[in-house]
């Protein structure tokens, strides 16, 4: 009954969709169908929504006669896992994917920027292209509400790896991001058929690409957090090409950001903030194609389908067609003549414009390079971390220098005395601290040094900024953050990969070693049942002097999928973590243990979250909402966005499976 109502809703969503695209088409003019435009894309939210719910409910009470819930859930599961299964599989994430569409064409609809009516129609009827395609392929190829042919009491037990309250919020962040590129696309698309790529569109489009790029910023931290605490490498990042395509579209939309404001402010760069904003949305739909498509083996990636992977390639390639085509007949000619000057506000947003499209790009090609390799000659290679150390880490060095100096500049023309005054004091105590730092550590390579110093440069630029930048209030702080985040996030990698300590070795009962200046001692071991799993519990007291703590590490059998897993014990000191892993058992008093001291690495996520807060501030000054509303907005956003900053000491409910770890070890080795 559930399964034939939601597939109901979905065939209406559908069709609300199509005549929502082919009234106008075939009656070429969506003026005068502007009402009929509104009311579809309402209608098509509705119907998408309700489907939504139906699978989640279908969730909740555990209907295995639904498919989706048979194949990925189970009646012992938490009811957190229960309904972030909803999204664990592919069909679901997709149902996901259509409904966040549905809920940004449902926002233009409302009109709260109070859009012309033209332009309010031609979004929507891009839009209704969007949804259309989509659902289409969500109801006829990857139904999440398609019904069990097999009559079972029981259902199959979502992956161990998905049961993570990280893996719960990490997906919709990611899509609200991902899919909120849309509305900028049909954005670009509007503005280039009615010519109106002007400030006016700069300042109504820089909303939705700030909040797509907070959602992603949201989304790549908690997913990063995930990866580092529930796979048991003591890595945070892999450059998997799964990670790859959700940081090209980040990259292609702070680049976006910063174009905006110089064509709201200056009337330049017209023509690449509309190619950018064109692009955004077609790499999302590329990292949508390669996630799905099974061209790739990842810990993210879904089942593979081939006639999956040939639809969303020929929805792709109708995307990028559209695209180009109208890009190509209604491009801006001409452009407001404006003399550069070298030290100039609008000179130093094209050189981070440059730098971050030349790393998006590398990342880009690292990540496709070995699938066209594969595709061609069945040869697999491997692209991995030692490629992007070398082509992105300079030049992301090189944008945190020139981003330190970029919002201390005024637009047009600086005086190069003032200017140096201004940065006389952060250079001097930049230096000085960097010099300090070499001295105090031995065997500090040239990279990391240099990574040091960027970080240092653009945080106490940041800092001198903030009583010196030309514009006042929120945007003051807005640059503050976003820009003293990433100079956190880069001394957080540089600190912790430079002088992290590492151990892996057979350990007994009663037994201690020496590491990091403390001793760990292996107590015991025990076994219990939990939930909906049995562990094996290590205990491991960690002292000096008169510190100490307990890390409980675990090893992990899940009955209903029959799968094994290890849970990490990591314990955090002064931004600092110790990680220890509980490796295989060897008799019954033996052991094999990994543990890793890593300085500073809290740093990362601090930067992360600092980026987020950096963004929403821009993008509440920017809502037109009263001061109230703002800051209820504002707060509810930062603790949606707080799990990134859960106490560690506090046990995980989740899991990582030893053979992913051991092949991760591998490919890094």
């Amino acid at each position: 009954m559930l399964s034939q109502l939601g597939n109901f809703f979905i065939a209406l969503g559908l069709s609300a969709s199509f005549i929502q695209l082919f009234t106008v088409i075939l009656n070429k003019g969506y003026f005068k169908y502007a009402l009929i435009i509104s009311y579809m894309a309402v209608i098509h939210f509705l119907s998408i929504s309700l489907a939504f719910l139906i699978l989640i409910y279908g969730f909740i009470i555990s209907d295995f006669t639904i498919q989706n819930v048979l194949e990925n859930s189970h009646s012992l599961k938490p009811m957190i896992y229960k309904i972030s299964g909803s999204w664990g599989s592919h069909e679901g994430s997709m149902l996901l994917w259509c409904w966040v569409m549905a809920f940004y064409g449902f926002l233009i609809t409302i009109n709260k920027q109070s859009l012309k009516k033209e332009t309010k129609s031609l979004i929507l009827l891009f839009q209704g292209f969007l949804s259309f395609g989509f659902v289409f392929y969500l109801y006829f190829l990857s139904n999440p509400l398609e019904s069990s042919n097999i009559l079972s009491e029981e259902g199959y037990g979502l992956n161990p790896l998905l049961q993570d309250p990280g893996l719960a919020f990490h997906p919709p962040f990611l899509y609200l991001g991902y899919v909120g590129l849309s509305i900028v696309w049909s954005f670009a698309l509007a503005g280039l058929i009615r010519n109106t790529i002007n400030k006016e569109w700069a300042r109504n489009i820089r909303i939705w690409a700030l909040t797509s790029w907070v959602f992603l910023t949201i989304g790549i931290s908690l997913g990063s957090w995930w990866a580092y605490y529930e796979l048991g490498w003591g890595g945070y990042w892999f450059w998997d090409p799964v990670e790859n395509v959700s940081l090209i579209p980040w990259i292609i939309a702070t680049a976006l950001i910063h174009n905006l404001l110089a064509l709201e402010k200056k009337e330049i760069l017209i023509n690449w903030s509309v190619l950018l904003s064109l692009l955004g949305f077609i790499l999302s739909i590329i990292g949508t194609f390669i996630v799905r498509s099974g061209l790739i083996t990842s810990v993210h990636a879904f089942a593979s389908d081939p006639t999956r992977g040939i639809f969303i390639i020929l929805l792709l390639f109708l995307v990028t067609l559209l695209s180009l085509s109208i890009y190509a007949k209604n491009y801006i000619k001409k452009q407001p003549n404006v003399e550069l000057n070298f030290f100039s506000k609008e000179t130093f947003l094209i050189i981070n414009n440059l730098l971050l499209s030349v790393i998006a790009f590398t990342v880009f090609l690292g990540t496709i390079y070995p699938l066209i390799v594969e595709t061609i000659n069945n040869n697999r290679i491997s692209v991995g971390p030692p490629f992007y150390n070398i082509t992105v880490i300079p030049f992301a060095i090189l944008l945190a220098f020139f981003s330190a100096l970029g919002p201390i500049l005024a637009w047009n023309q600086n005086n190069i005395k003032q200017l140096l005054r201004n940065i006389s004091i952060p250079l001097g105590l930049t230096l000085i601290i960097t010099i300090a730092i070499f001295f105090m550590f031995e065997n500090l390579s040239l990279i990391i040094f240099i990574g040091l110093f960027s970080g240092i440069w653009l945080f106490l630029n940041s800092l001198n900024n903030l009583t010196h930048i030309r514009f006042q209030g929120l945007n003051n702080w807005a640059s503050f953050f976003a820009h003293s985040g990433f100079a956190i996030l880069i001394l957080g990698v540089s600190i912790s990969s430079s002088h992290q300590n590492e151990y892996e070795g057979k350990l007994d009962i009663n037994n201690q070693i020496n590491f990091s200046g403390y001793i760990l001692k292996f107590e015991s071991f025990n076994e219990e049942i939990v939930e909906n799993y049995i562990t094996t519990k290590g205990k491991f007291k960690l002292s000096r002097n008169d510190n100490e703590f307990f890390l409980y590490p675990e090893k992990r059998f899940y009955p209903i999928e029959q799968s094994q897993t290890t849970e990490a014990a990591i314990i955090s000191s002064n931004l600092s973590q110790f990680y220890l892993v509980l490796g295989e058992q060897i008799n019954d008093k033996s052991w094999v243990i990994r543990i890793w001291y890593k300085p500073m690495i809290m740093l990362i996520w601090i930067g992360g979250l600092f980026m987020g807060i950096g963004g929403l501030l821009s993008l509440v000054k920017r809502i037109k909402i009263k001061s109230a509303k703002q800051i209820s907005f504002f707060i509810m956003l930062i603790f949606l966005s707080g799990n990134l900053f859960a106490d560690n000491k506090i046990q995980n409910n989740e899991d990582r499976v030893t053979d992913i770890s051991l092949q991760i070890r591998c490919m890094v080795c």
